[in-house]
C-alpha cells in the first residue's frame, strides 16, 4: 500500500515499507521471518524526473523488493507504476529519469559520478597498429545485471563443478581472487560423465567446455541462464573494471536470432575485455606507449612492437609492472585477436625471432601461379604455424608434457596418442575452438595429481596397496592439450643403456617442489615411459616410419590431425592393456635396492634397474611360450627375442650409430676379492675393453697381436703395482701410517700419469674401423679410476683416504676488513666455520678441520701460481694499494682505476692481500689432499672471494671486482692441471663448477678466455640478456652491468654470462631470480650431461650461497636443503668420472645475522629505530668469532638480515658440507 500525503511523504508497506519524503529521503524497512533489516537508498521510477512543487498523490500497490550487496532497489508492478505515473503528469513535471536522492548535494554528486564513469569509459590512447586491427565500435548503455542470489550463486557453481564436491575430479574447483580469472571459467571443463567415473574411477572422461554446454541445452537465444549466471557474477565482483562491465551486460542484453549467434556474442565480449584498452588501463595497464625505455626491460616503451610467439606474429597492446609478478607485457595475435601475456625474457626472445624474420624476409613480384597459391592457404596462420612443431624423440611415443589439471605446471612423462587411438575415442576427446589440426591427445604415465587426498579406496583396494597417497589415481589419465613449446617438451632420458638411473630421476625429483610422497609416483612415471621408449625404439628399427614430411603433412590433412599424432609411436593395445599397476607393485623400492649393491667392489655404482622389457611380456602371454614351451624361448635367444644366456647390461651408446654396445660394465660377478686375493686387469676393465686389451689366438693356437696392446701392458703395471704396495703396507707396521700414505700418494699419482699416457696413445693410434675409439677412451678412464679407488680404500687409515671430508681454513683470512654495512663482512668466515662444525667437522675422524696452512703453500702462491692467473701489473696494482694503507684502515677502495672508478664494492685493509694470499694457499693445499688420497673430498672456508677476480682489473668490462681479489678457484684449477715438472700436479682435466648467483667472469677470464682443453667452466647464475639490457634503436651499447639490479641496470657482472663462447664454457643463466625448479631442471638437463662427457679428473665448486631465498641481494629462491641437493649432484658427477675428487671453495652469501649490538646511530629515521636495532637478535658464533672483530652495519641491513636467523648463510655451508661428507665414501 502507497499513500503519499500533503507532506510528500509516501509510504508503502506490503512485506516492506518505504517512506520518501521532500528531502527525497528513502528510508526501507524489510521484515523477513520476524526479523528486521533496514537500508537507506534512493528510489528510481524509470522514465520521469520529479521537480519542485509537486502536487500531492495517494495511490496504493504491492511492491516487492529486491536486495543486492552495495544498494537496495524498489521494484514496483506495473500497476503501482502506472497510478504513480499518472500522480506525477503535472505541468511541472517533464519526461525524464527520476531520481530521488538523499540531499540536493548527493543528487549533484551523483550526477558528477554518472559523468566520471562516462569519461573512464572513453577510449584511452593506444597503439595506431592496433587499433586499426580490432573493433572498438563505443558500447551502448545498457540495464545492469541483477546480482546472484544465494540460490542462484549456488546453481552457478553446481553448473560448473566448483566446490568441494568436486574436488575428486578437478584441481580448478574454486572462485579465482580476480575478476577475469573467473570470467576465463566460460572455457572451463565440465565433466559430463561424473556419475560413471564415481562408478569406476579409472573410467575414461567425457569433458565439454562451460559455454558449449549452456548452448548445447539452450532452447532459445536468451536461454543462455549458465552464462548469465556467470556473466552476473563477474559483473558484481568490487575489481571488475567499469568497462568490462558494460561490455558484459551489453552482449548478454543485445537481441540475438539463435542460439548461434547468442554464442558468438558471448565469445565477442570475452574476447573484446581481453584486449579493449579502456578495461586494460581500468585494470592496471599501460597502453600508451612511452617516449624512451621505462626500466632496463624497456617497459612501456616496447608497445606496438611485433613478436613472433608459437611460430606466429602478435603485436605488443599494453604493459604493466608489479611488485611481486615483474613487468609483464600484454600481447595480441595478428591472426585471430586472442590474448596473451609475456614475461621479459619470453618477451624479448618473440622480438628477436621477428627482427630475423624481417631481415630475410624478401617480397618478390607475385607470380599468378604464386597469387593462386597464396588464395589455398589455410585460412589461419596461426593453426598452420603450429602444424610446424615437433618434438624431439616422438617417434618413440614419449615426451615430458605440462597438464592442465596439474597445480604445479611441472613438465610429466606422457606418451602422445596415435592417430588410431584419437578415432576410437570419437567425440570423446572432442573439442570447441581448438581446431583438432592443432591439438594432440596426451595419456600421463602415473599421475601423482589425480589421486584423493585423503587416502580413500578406490573401490579396488588400490589405497590400501598404495605406497602413498599419490599413488591411488589412476596409472594412466587422458589430456587434449595445445600443441606448442610451452606444454610438450623432449623426454630428456634415453633408453638406450638398458637401464634407469634412478639417482638421477630422484636428483630431477628434488627440484620440482613436489612432497617427498609423490617420488614413487614420478619413478613409476619414467619406468612406465622408459619401457616404452624402449619397446618403441625396438619396433622402429624393423620397420619404415613417416620420414617424409610432405607424407606425413598429407597423412596429417586426411585424418584432420596433428602431424605429431602421425609422427608418434602407434603402441599395440596388448601392451597398452598390460597390468603396468601389478607390475609396479612388485617393483623393489629404491631403498632396497641401494642394500643389494653394498659389496666392495661395486658400491660406488651408480643405483639403476633394468628397464621392462615389454616385447618379452607379450611373447610370454601368447601360445607356445604361454604353454610353458621353453624351447620356444631358447629359440628367441637366438634372434634376440628372448632372455640372453649371460645377464648383459647395456653400454653408452656407440657415437657411430644407434645401436647399443654390449655391457662396459665392471666384470665382479666372477670374483669378488677378499684380503688375500691377488688383482688382475679383469677385476677393473670392463668386458667391453677386455675384448680389445686381451691377446686373441687362432684356431690353430698361435698368438695374434692385441689391438690395443700398448694399453693392456699400461694396466697390467697399474695392477701389479698395486698388488706390490698393498702386499708391502699389509705386512708392514700398521703404526707407521706416514709410510702407508706416502705409498699410496706415490701409487695414485703414478696411476693418474699411466692414465694420461693411455690417452693420449688412443689419441695418436690409427684404430681399426670397427673400434669405436670414444667408448674405449672411455673404459680406460673408468678403469684406471677403479684402480685409484681399490687403492684409497684398501690403504686408507682412521682419518684419511676413503670417506673423508676435509675443512680447511686460516685465520689469516679475517685480516681483510671491508666497510660497515659492507655485504661481505668479516663474520662471514666465522659463520662458515660454524655451520661447518654443525656438520661434523672437528668433531668427527672423518671431517678434519684443519685451521692453519703451511708457509710454503703461500710462497708457491705467489711465487708460482698467481703469475699465471694474473697478470703482474694487476697483481702490483693489488700489493701497492694494500702496503700504502696504514695499519689500522679499513674499507679502502682496492681495485679502482686511475679515475678512482670500480672500487666501490671491492674495499680492504692492510691485511687484504696476505688474505687473499692464504684462501688461494688453501685451495692448493685441498688439491693436493685430495690428489694424494688423504681425503676424497674438501671444503675451504677462505675469505675474500674470488670469482669475480680476472686476468686483471674488472675481467669481462664488469664494472668493478664484486668484492674479489685473486681468483681462488682458478689458480686452484690451474695448479692442478700444471704440468709436475713445473710445479704442479699434471692433470688432463679439470672443471670448475659455479653455483653463486653472480656469473664468475673472472673464472672464465682465467681459465677459458680461448679454449683450453684442460678446463671446463660451469656458471648457473641470474641473468640472461633480456636482463642485462636490451639494443633498441635509441639504447645505447646495451652493456648494463652493476653488482645490484637496480631499475635501469641489468646483474653483475653483465653480459659475458649470456652466452657461450666456445665448447671449454657452459654458461646458464636463470633469469631476474635462481628459482629451484629452473636450477634443477638445468642441473639434470645441461649440466650433468656436459660434465659427465667432459669427463674430469678434478671438480671444483665455486660455492656461493647468495641465491638462497633469505640473502639480502634478494637474487634467488634456494633453501639451504636445495643447496644440499645441488651438492649431491656435483659430487655424484664425481663419483662417476673422477672417484669422487670435489674441492669446494667459498665464494659468496650475506645472509649471516647481525653478530655484535649495533651502534647508536644518530641519522637513523627516526628515534625509535635505534631502540629496534637494539632490540635486533644476535647471531652467537662463540669461540669463532674473534674478540677484535667487530660487525656494524646499518639499520635496514641489520633489519633484514634479521630474517636469516630462521635460515640463511650459515644453514646453507652446514648442508653444503653435510653432502660433501655424505658422498664421501667410496664404499
Amino acid at each position: 500500500v502507497a499513500s503519499v500525503n500533503a507532506n510528500a511523504v509516501a509510504s508503502v508497506n506490503a512485506n516492506a515499507v518505504a517512506s520518501v519524503n521532500a528531502n527525497a529521503v528513502a528510508k526501507i524497512n524489510a521484515t523477513e521471518g520476524g526479523k528486521s533489516a533496514s537500508a537507506s537508498a534512493s528510489v528510481s521510477v524509470s522514465g520521469y524526473k520529479k521537480v519542485e512543487n509537486t502536487p500531492v498523490v495517494s495511490t496504493s500497490a504491492s511492491t516487492p523488493i529486491s536486495k543486492k550487496m552495495d544498494n537496495v532497489n524498489v521494484e514496483m508492478k506495473p500497476s503501482a507504476t502506472a497510478i504513480i505515473n499518472k500522480a506525477l503528469t503535472g505541468d511541472k513535471v517533464e519526461r525524464a529519469i527520476a531520481t530521488t536522492s538523499t540531499s540536493n548535494a548527493n543528487a549533484s554528486s551523483q550526477s558528477h559520478g554518472l559523468k566520471k564513469k562516462e569519461k573512464e569509459n572513453q577510449m584511452p590512447p593506444c597503439d595506431d597498429a592496433f587499433k586499426a586491427m580490432v573493433n572498438l565500435d563505443p558500447i551502448p548503455p545498457m540495464p545492469t545485471l541483477k546480482q546472484l542470489s544465494p540460490l542462484e550463486l549456488a546453481r552457478l557453481e553446481h553448473s560448473l563443478q566448483i566446490g568441494e564436491k568436486y574436488s575428486d575430479h578437478a584441481d580448478n574447483n574454486t572462485w579465482r581472487e580476480d575478476w577475469n580469472g573467473n570470467l576465463q571459467l566460460v572455457d572451463k571443463d565440465i565433466i559430463m560423465n561424473r556419475d560413471d567415473l564415481a562408478k569406476n574411477p579409472s573410467g575414461k572422461r567425457i569433458n565439454i567446455q562451460f559455454c558449449d554446454w549452456v548452448a548445447k541445452i539452450a532452447r532459445h537465444a536468451d536461454d543462455f541462464e549458465g552464462i548469465r549466471l556467470l556473466f552476473s557474477f563477474v559483473y558484481h565482483m568490487k575489481d571488475a573494471p567499469l568497462m568490462a562491465k558494460q561490455i558484459l551486460a551489453y552482449h548478454l542484453q543485445r537481441p540475438a536470432t539463435s542460439v548461434a549467434e547468442r554464442l558468438e556474442f558471448v565469445l565477442s565480449a570475452t574476447r573484446r575485455i581481453s584486449y579493449d584498452p579502456a578495461v586494460l588501463c581500468q585494470d592496471g595497464w599501460t597502453t600508451l606507449k612511452s617516449d624512451v625505455p621505462d626500466g632496463h626491460t624497456g617497459g612501456s616503451h616496447l608497445i606496438g612492437r611485433r613478436a613472433i610467439w608459437h611460430s606466429y606474429e602478435a603485436i605488443v597492446i599494453a604493459f604493466v609492472r608489479d611488485e611481486d609478478i615483474g613487468d609483464l607485457w600484454k600481447c595480441m595475435w595478428v591472426e585471430d585477436h586472442d590474448t596473451f601475456d609475456l614475461e621479459a625474457d619470453e618477451l624479448q626472445e618473440g622480438m628477436k625471432k621477428w627482427e630475423k624474420k624481417v631481415a630475410k624476409r624478401k617480397v618478390p613480384a607475385a607470380s599468378e601461379k604464386n597469387a593462386k597459391l597464396l588464395s589455398t592457404r589455410p585460412s589461419s596462420v596461426r593453426f598452420e604455424a603450429s602444424r610446424n612443431f615437433t618434438v624431439d624423440g616422438v617417434e618413440d611415443g614419449i615426451v615430458l608434457a605440462k597438464s592442465y589439471k596439474c597445480k604445479s605446471g611441472r613438465p610429466w612423462p606422457a606418451r602422445i596418442m596415435h592417430v588410431t587411438e584419437v578415432k576410437e575415442l570419437g567425440s570423446q576427446v572432442s573439442s570447441r575452438r581448438s581446431s583438432s589440426k592443432s591439438e594432440v591427445h596426451v595419456v600421463f604415465l602415473a599421475p601423482y595429481w589425480n589421486g584423493p587426498r585423503n587416502g580413500s579406496s578406490n573401490g579396488s583396494g588400490e589405497a590400501q596397496r598404495a605406497k602413498s597417497q599419490y599413488s591411488t589415481g589412476p596409472l594412466f589419465e587422458l589430456e587434449t592439450m595445445d600443441v606448442s613449446s610451452e606444454t610438450l617438451l623432449k623426454y630428456p632420458y634415453s633408453a638406450d643403456d638398458g637401464e634407469i638411473f634412478i639417482q638421477k630421476i630422484k636428483n630431477e625429483f628434488s627440484f620440482l617442489g613436489l612432497p617427498k610422497a609423490a617420488f614413487s609416483r614420478f619413478l613409476d612415471a619414467h619406468r612406465i615411459a622408459l619401457s616404452l621408449k624402449a619397446y618403441a625404439r625396438r619396433q622402429n628399427k624393423k620397420t619404415t616410419a613417416l620420414a617424409d614430411s610432405n607424407i606425413t603433412a598429407s597423412f596429417s590433412s586426411l585424418t584432420d590431425t596433428h602431424p605429431l599424432s602421425i609422427k608418434t609411436f602407434s603402441f599395440p593395445d596388448a601392451m597398452l592393456n598390460l597390468p603396468f599397476g601389478y607390475i609396479l607393485s612388485k617393483y623393489p623400492s629404491p631403498m632396497e635396492q641401494r642394500s643389494k649393491i653394498q659389496s666392495v667392489d661395486n658400491a660406488s655404482e651408480e643405483l639403476k634397474e633394468p628397464i621392462m622389457q615389454l616385447h618379452l611380456m607379450l611373447q610370454s602371454i601368447v601360445p607356445p611360450i604361454c604353454w610353458g614351451d621353453k624351447s620356444s624361448l631358447a629359440e628367441g635367444n637366438a634372434d634376440g627375442l628372448g632372455t640372453p644366456k649371460k645377464a648383459i647390461i647395456r653400454s653408452t651408446p656407440d657415437s657411430c650409430g644407434m645401436t647399443p654396445t654390449i655391457s662396459p660394465s665392471l666384470n665382479v660377478s666372477a670374483r669378488v676379492p677378499t684380503e688375500k686375493d691377488i688383482w688382475t686387469i679383469d677385476s677393473f676393465a670392463s668386458e667391453y675393453l677386455l675384448k680389445h686389451l686381451v691377446t686373441p689366438s687362432t684356431p690353430s693356437g698361435s698368438l695374434v697381436p692385441a689391438p690395443l696392446g700398448v694399453l693392456n701392458n699400461y694396466l697390467r703395471d697399474i695392477v701389479q703395482h698395486l698388488n706390490r704396495i698393498v702386499i708391502e703396507v699389509e705386512q708392514a707396521s700398521v703404526a707407521n701410517l706416514d709410510s702407508r700414505q706416502k705409498k699410496l700418494s706415490f701409487f695414485i699419482v703414478q696411476c693418474m700419469a699411466t692414465k694420461g699416457n693411455g690417452e693420449e696413445y688412443l689419441f695418436a693410434a690409427e684404430l681399426p674401423k670397427e673400434f669405436n675409439a670414444q667408448n674405449i677412451l672411455r673404459e680406460w678412464r673408468k678403469a684406471c679410476e677403479r684402480a685409484i679407488k681399490r687403492a684409497v680404500i684398501r690403504m686408507g687409515h682412521m682419518g684419511t683416504g676413503n670417506g673423508v671430508t676435509a675443512v680447511i681454513t686460516d685465520s689469516r683470512c679475517n685480516e681483510h676488513i671491508t666497510a660497515n654495512g659492507s655485504f661481505e663482512r668479516a663474520v662471514r668466515l666465522p659463520a662458515a666455520l660454524k655451520g661447518a662444525k654443525m656438520a661434523g667437522a672437528g668433531s668427527r675422524p672423518s671431517m678434519p678441520l684443519i685451521t692453519k696452512v703451511e708457509d710454503e703453500y703461500l710462497s708457491k702462491v705467489e711465487d708460482k701460481i698467481l703469475p699465471m692467473a694474473h697478470k703482474s701489473s694487476y697483481l702490483k696494482r693489488i700489493k701497492d694499494k694494500v702496503s700504502s694503507l696504514p695499519q689500522d684502515a679499513k674499507g679502502v677502495p682496492l681495485t679502482d682505476d686511475s679515475d678512482g672508478e670500480g672500487g666501490e664494492d671491492t674495499m680492504g685493509s692492510r691485511g687484504s692481500f696476505t688474505a687473499a694470499v692464504t684462501g688461494v694457499a688453501a685451495a692448493l693445499k685441498g688439491v693436493d689432499m685430495i690428489i694424494e688420497g688423504k681425503c676424497v673430498n674438501a671444503f675451504c672456508a677462505v675469505r675474500p672471494p674470488g670469482h669475480h677476480a680476472g686476468r686483471e682489473l674488472r675481467p669481462m668490462n664488469a664494472m668493478s671486482n664484486g668484492f674479489c681479489l685473486l681468483n681462488t678457484a682458478a689458480s686452484a684449477a690451474l695448479y692442478a692441471a700444471t704440468p709436475r715438472s713445473q710445479g704442479g700436479l699434471g692433470l688432463n682435466r679439470v672443471c670448475v663448477i659455479d653455483i653463486d648467483v653472480h656469473h664468475g667472469n673472472g673464472t672464465q677470464d682465467i681459465l677459458c678466455s680461448t679454449h683450453d682443453p684442460r678446463f671446463f667452466y660451469v656458471s648457473t647464475h641470474a641473468g640472461g640478456s633480456h636482463i642485462n639490457g636490451y639494443e633498441d634503436d635509441s639504447s645505447d651499447d646495451g652493456l648494463r652491468r652493476s653488482l645490484n639490479m637496480n631499475k635501469n641496470e641489468g646483474i653483475f657482472p653483465g653480459r659475458c654470462g649470456d652466452t657461450n663462447p666456445h665448447p671449454g664454457v657452459l654458461n646458464v643463466p636463470l633469469g631476474k631470480k635462481v628459482t629451484p625448479s629452473d636450477l634443477g631442471t638445468k642441473l639434470v638437463s645441461e649440466v650433468t650431461p656436459a660434465v659427465e662427457k667432459f669427463d674430469p679428473e678434478l671438480i671444483i665448486i665455486s660455492a656461493g650461497f647468495d641465491a638462497h631465498v633469505n640473502d639480502p641481494l634478494g637474487m634467488g629462491g634456494l633453501s639451504a636443503v636445495h643447496f644440499g641437493t645441488v651438492t649431491q649432484i656435483i659430487c655424484q658427477m664425481a663419483l662417476k668420472s673422477c672417484s669422487g675428487r670435489v674441492l669446494s671453495i667459498l665464494e659468496g652469501g650475506y645472509g649471516v645475522p647481525c653478530c655484535r649490538p649495533l651502534a647508536a646511530d644518530t641519522f637513523l629515521p627516526n628515534k625509535n629505530n635505534n631502540d629496534q636495532a637494539a632490540s635486533l637478535r644476535l647471531l652467537s658464533l662463540g669461540d669463532d668469532l674473534p674478540d677484535s672483530m667487530n660487525d656494524q652495519v646499518d639499520f635496514l641491513l641489520a633489519k633484514k638480515l634479521d630474517k636469516c636467523h630462521q635460515e640463511g648463510f650459515l644453514e646453507c655451508v652446514r648442508e653444503h658440507v653435510k653432502f660433501l661428507a655424505k658422498n664421501s665414501g667410496l664404499v
